[in-house]
């Protein structure tokens, strides 16, 4: 609830520091006394419009602040949360600032936060109804969540949107993968045609070098057979050739040992050195018989090396860079094949979704078209007791046709919200003959406000605003219809903090707290006070509203009666 409003240099008031109380608090005051200046300062933190001409003359700017204290489980807590708003402790400060320029600063728990900001939390904790524009049966947009809560439909509205949240979430991911897809499906023929230039060469790591050494031996094989063959003759075959020295080296070493037997174990040296020449000469020899010499396999060799030399031109400086782009080539590829099994997958997840979210809305619309009627009926039966006897109320759900409209139903394509099918706006009709019109173009602030406490009245237990302001709510009404006003505004006190200006007794002695509205005036300046009535003061005050300038016994007493 609104605890505390403090208010200084604003218009008339010098400043001002209410306490509201919990239940019904009227503010009374004679009219020209300054009673909607306080619902001027309230609706400012509330992100109401300001202007310079709101500063007290003299003052730089002025100053509205606005305590509001919850419960622990109080449903607000958790929407304004949703606006990165903490209620710590259970309590929101607000503040707003309007500079003698013009201009003004809005802040929420000590930090600035932009207008908008305040105009959101303002919807959330107060509806105020009379002269001001913070009057939230005046905006059609929030007239869908009074129907929702007189029809207590917040479970289906929750599972709407949650449906509403997952189709969107599923389309938007199929629009992506579709358009990766596209992407994919654009640039497939380059890839199809570069991974079968690849594929078809099939180049092997290191292949290159191996090549080139080939070649270099085809391009010289003549003379490669030509010195091994004078190799194989000088180690083995020719007279004189190393393999015969050794023979006669062995001689002169054996005729040594026959005299000194200490050099028997070089023998074994001269052996080994022997099978290595006569081994080397074989291999030398073989090396030459078994050298290529066919023409056609250099020429093969150089095309395969001019082939993979215009590969990597194509794809990269080494053929480790071209076997890393064919790599890609396949994961692009494997990643084609994979998504479009994905994008089969969240198709048929779409599909699924918007079938549950159409069935959801199906429901949702049909419940609320009897909740329309149920509501129309409660707030026709109420304004008749508000003195609006001719009144009609009208609940209008309205969808909306289209091509590419999202759900389809009994034959039609329709528009589709997380809220639904449907818009809803509340119209009304309060004299005979007149035809219902929206509420909106209503002129007259009384009728306003007793057509919110006959909504009010029907949705209590599920409206979440935990702050109801009434101005002018009696305007036109005595007797019978105003102590109906006062007694359901009694009733609506019990589950919301309940503000109401009034200039009716019936009203003002029903109230839990009461506060009066004076102006002052000197020689010099023009001030208004606000002070709350104690029980004396209440019983003077409500005289003064039978009674008028004139205070009688009979009206003190007549007072006193009203108030037990």
């Amino acid at each position: 609830m609104l605890t505390r409003l403090f208010i200084r240099d604003f218009a008339l008031i010098e400043e001002v520091e209410i306490e509201f109380g919990p239940g019904l608090n009227v503010i009374t005051g004679e009219t020209g006394a300054g009673k909607s200046i306080l619902l001027g300062a309230l609706y400012s933190i509330l992100g109401g419009q300001a202007s310079a001409e709101l500063v007290r003359d003299g003052a730089e700017k002025c100053v509205v602040e606005g305590l509001l204290e919850f419960n622990d489980d109080n449903r607000v807590v958790e929407h304004l949360r949703q606006l990165e708003i903490d209620c710590e402790d259970g309590q929101l400060f607000l503040r707003r600032e309007i500079l003698k320029s013009g201009r003004s600063r809005a802040y929420v728990n000590g930090s600035g936060c932009p207008i908008k900001t305040l105009r959101q939390i303002g919807e959330l904790l107060v509806d105020l109804h009379g002269q001001h524009e913070h009057q939230a049966l005046l905006a059609p947009h929030l007239h869908i969540r009074y129907l929702d809560a007189f029809g207590k439909l917040e479970g289906l509205t929750k599972n709407t949107a949650q449906l509403w949240r997952t189709y969107r979430s599923n389309a938007r991911t199929l629009h992506e993968f579709q358009r990766e897809r596209e992407d994919l499906v654009a640039g497939e023929e380059l890839r199809t045609f570069q991974l079968g230039e690849i594929r078809d060469l099939a180049p092997q790591p290191g292949e290159e070098t191996s090549l080139e050494a080939e070649l270099q031996v085809l391009d010289n094989t003549h003379s490669l057979v030509q010195m091994s063959e004078e190799l194989h003759d000088l180690l083995y075959q020719r007279e004189g050739s190393i393999y015969e020295q050794l023979g006669q080296v062995r001689r002169l070493l054996d005729r040594i040992i026959e005299i000194d037997l200490s050099l028997g174990q070089r023998t074994i040296d001269l052996e080994q050195i022997t099978y290595s020449v006569e081994d080397l000469a074989g291999t030398l020899r073989d090396y030459g018989r078994d050298l290529d010499t066919d023409p056609a396999r250099a020429e093969t060799v150089r095309e395969r090396l001019d082939a993979l030399r215009a590969l990597k031109r194509k794809y990269g400086n080494t053929l480790e860079a071209v076997l890393s782009y064919r790599e890609q080539l396949e994961q692009s590829e494997n990643h084609s094949t994979a998504l479009d099994a994905r994008i089969a997958e969240v198709l048929r997840q779409r599909d699924e979704s918007l079938q549950q979210f159409t069935r959801s809305c199906i429901e949702l619309s049909t419940a609320r078209q009897q909740a329309a009627q149920a509501l129309e009926k409660s707030v026709g039966e109420s304004l008749s007791q508000l003195g609006m006897e001719h009144g009609i109320f009208q609940v209008q759900l309205e969808r909306q046709e289209a091509e590419d409209g999202l759900v389809e139903h009994e034959g039609l394509r329709l528009r589709a919200s997380e809220q639904g099918l449907e818009t809803i706006s509340f119209h009304i009709s309060t004299n005979v003959g007149e035809d219902p019109r929206p509420l909106a173009r209503i002129a007259s602030g009384g009728e306003i406000s007793r057509i919110m406490l006959a909504i009010k009245e029907a949705v209590a237990e599920r409206d979440l605003v935990p702050v109801l302001v009434f101005d002018e709510i009696d305007a036109g009404i005595s007797g019978r219809i105003a102590a109906a006003v006062g007694r359901k505004l009694q009733a609506l006190s019990a589950s919301h903090q309940t503000i109401a200006i009034t200039h009716l007794p019936q009203i003002a002695s029903l109230a839990e707290h009461h506060f009066s509205v004076r102006k002052t005036s000197s020689s010099k300046r023009t001030t208004t006070q606000v002070i709350r009535l104690d029980e004396e003061g209440r019983t003077e005050e409500i005289a003064h509203l039978i009674a008028g300038e004139t205070v009688s016994d009979t009206a003190r007493q007549h007072a006193r009666d009203m108030l037990k």
